[in-house]
């Protein structure tokens, strides 16, 4: 299987897709990125669904999609654009379907776009194991495509769009006994539903592969380009992290899932899955997309004239180059090295460093948050702390404050545009655990530079070199001439994170020198959107052996919980309950933002534990399977509990229903006093 699934791994290039129009939004072609959202109403409650409608648009949706569960929700969209109308709101509709093929065939005449589900649109999921010979296989899919072609011509006839929405939770019982629960089966999912409306000569189709797990998520769309890429498809792709959450937790999971896609170039619309009031998702997408959307305005205006394409163009080349499985989760192979009581590498846990502002601290202020840290419950402490330096002065008020400290207190002194003059102060530098240097702003080909390296590994200490984007050229041959050396880690400094540590990552790829990932934002809220995106990317990609976000006029506190929140959302490093919720819709048989509160309140100490809230049954059969407990809506007032994708316990009365959740948890050993 050919690796690729884009125009390169180091250079930002948008994937050439085919534009679907869906009313007058053109999605994929020469369109920016589109962003979309959900209403959380019932369907059939005109005025509410009218006022969602109307909010999401005034602050920037672009596409809104409705849920359409019953006909009686069908029969009442003429209403909704009847009102519509009267206030001149032009933003094209899209009909969410599960499970009824009917109102999928009703719905055509009254939206500019239909969402199908190939894993319930002509199947209902039993979790049935079963083994199909490969005539039973067709068999089955021209049964599916018996279902699926009137709604194909119906789609066709009228000009209305869709997408075929593979989620992960929700993939068949066929597709789950020959794929298994695997990106090749969600690819495949979707593929199969294509090659049935391309047999009717239909192609407005856009294509999602959505998962609660970033990873997964990632990894799908990934192996679907490479299909597209293969079949010459060119439909344009949906984006998103389905049932992300809510709060932080929820936009570094979509950040971290959506960016990293869109840093390959990947992805023509996106829709933010948020718990949360559904206007809140949108200024999220916005922040998500300006980056890319800057990027292809510049194209743009540079080219002048691009034709749309009609066929993928993308074809393996000797610039190509690929130095891990795009595809599969691999961490990168590395020794360790040692950093104070701390190993970085190897298999060890993704670790955390802290910068820390030498000006604003005294060794009693750092006391006092290390041993805060040390002694909290959530486990959130602080590992290895680092050290800004920019001259001798700093440099010595720094071993002195390092005597006033515990032994065991790791430090890694930076020396900044300082360490053009590392020697000078070889002597103080062996106070640290670890030292940060640019040795190509020193002659690292000087053989006292490279003795100073083995002095620090005498004395059990360690270096970092932290190069910048000009420096990669150089590298081979620093390389060659510390070949032999293992006490040395690498870091990068650039505004390309993701694509120039990959850069990183090849050059380093017949080394085994661990790498540190390393980013830096003015504010709090550029670094929770380019770290997630940035090392949240790189850290799936299996790229990274530490961590160090550095914020600007920010306490040490908010880099240290970010930092922990990625490498949470990437399951590298789990030390608090991960929490897979839906965001409301009119499906919706509770109060989901009132209700995950709750439970979040009940349940929010147990690290480690990971508990799905989902407001219906659509997909949460299928993400119980990635979660230990479900809360799921079984109707008005009632509430099925799952243990992994087995109900134990059904239509329990909403108002019991968080206690016996947490009477289940202890009942599996999970439980733990808070």
């Amino acid at each position: 299987m050919s690796l690729i699934y884009n125009h390169s791994p180091f250079e930002y290039k948008r994937f050439p897709t085919r534009e679907v129009k869906v009313g007058d939004v053109g999605i994929g072609g020469l369109n920016p990125i589109r962003v979309q959202s959900m209403t959380t109403s019932d369907t059939t409650n005109t005025e509410a669904t009218v006022k969602q409608i109307l909010d999401l648009t005034n602050v920037g949706c672009e596409i809104v999609r409705l849920t359409v569960p019953s006909m009686k929700d069908a029969e009442n969209l003429p209403s909704i654009r009847n009102e519509l109308k009267k206030l001149n709101i032009k933003t094209p509709l899209v009909a969410d379907i599960h499970f009824t093929p009917t109102v999928a065939l009703y719905v055509v005449d009254y939206v500019e776009k239909i969402r199908i589900n190939p894993g319930n649109f002509a199947d209902k999921k039993k979790f049935a194991v079963k083994e199909y010979t490969d005539t039973e296989y067709k068999l089955e899919l021209e049964r599916i495509a018996e279902t699926f072609i009137p709604l194909v011509k119906r789609c066709k006839e009228n000009g209305v769009a869709m997408r075929i929405g593979t989620n992960h939770g929700s993939l068949s019982d066929r597709i789950m006994n020959r794929y298994g629960d695997t990106p090749a089966g969600m690819c495949e999912s979707a593929l199969e539903f294509i090659r049935i409306a391309e047999s009717e000569s239909y192609k407005d189709i856009i294509v999602s592969m959505k998962s609660s797990n970033p990873v997964v998520m990632v990894e799908a769309y990934r192996l679907l380009v490479s299909n597209f890429i293969q079949f010459n498809m060119n439909y344009p792709l949906h984006l998103g992290v389905t049932e992300a959450g809510n709060g932080t937790d929820g936009r570094i999971k979509s950040s971290i899932g959506i960016g990293s896609l869109l840093e390959d170039g990947i992805g023509d619309t996106i829709r933010v899955s948020l718990t949360e009031d559904a206007v809140h998702e949108i200024p999220v997408a916005i922040e998500i997309v300006k980056k890319y959307n800057d990027l292809w305005k510049k194209y743009l205006d540079k080219e002048k004239s691009i034709p749309v394409p009609d066929k993928i163009s993308v074809k393996e080349n000797t610039n190509y180059s690929e130095f891990r499985n795009p595809f599969q989760y691999s961490r990168r192979d590395s020794f360790s090295i040692k950093v104070g009581k701390y190993r970085i590498g190897e298999k060890y846990p993704i670790r955390i460093e802290t910068a820390i502002n030498i000006s604003d601290f005294y060794s009693d202020d750092l006391l006092k948050i290390y041993q805060t840290r040390e002694n909290a419950k959530d486990k959130l402490k602080f590992e290895i702390f680092s050290f800004l330096i920019q001259n001798e002065i700093e440099l010595e008020r720094l071993v002195q404050l390092k005597k006033n400290l515990p032994k065991d207190f790791v430090i890694s002194a930076n020396l900044g545009t300082f360490d053009s003059r590392i020697l000078e102060y070889s002597n103080l530098l062996m106070n640290f655990e670890k030292v940060v240097c640019n040795p190509f702003h020193y002659n690292f080909r000087d053989d006292k530079f490279l003795s100073f390296i083995q002095e620090l590994d005498k004395n059990d200490k360690s270096i970092e070199f932290k190069l910048v984007k000009e420096d990669l050229d150089s590298l081979p041959e620093l390389l060659k001439l510390v070949s032999n050396f293992e006490n040395i880690i690498f870091s990068l400094e650039t505004n390309e994170i993701l694509l120039d540590y990959r850069k990183l990552g090849f050059l380093l790829k017949d080394t085994k020198f661990p790498i540190l990932l390393f980013s830096k934002f003015e504010n709090s809220e550029k670094a929770l959107y380019g770290s997630s995106i940035g090392l949240g990317g790189l850290l799936l990609d299996g790229i990274g052996d530490a961590v160090r976000i550095v914020i600007e006029d920010s306490k040490p506190e908010d880099s240290l919980f970010l930092s922990y929140d990625i490498l949470q959302a990437t399951r590298l490093r789990t030390t608090k309950t991960e929490f897979i919720s839906c965001p409301s819709c009119g499906r919706t048989l509770f109060d989901l933002q009132d209700v995950t509160a709750m439970i979040k309140k009940s349940t929010s100490h147990l690290d480690g534990v990971k508990i799905a809230i989902m407001g219906c049954i659509v997909n949460g059969p299928g993400e119980m399977a990635d979660a230990d407990f479900g809360y799921v809506g079984a109707g008005p007032g009632k509430i099925h509990l799952y243990y992994g994708k087995e109900i134990v316990r059904r239509s329990i009365p909403s108002e019991n229903a968080v206690e016996k959740l947490v009477e289940l948890i202890k009942e599996k050993g999970m439980w733990k006093e808070p």
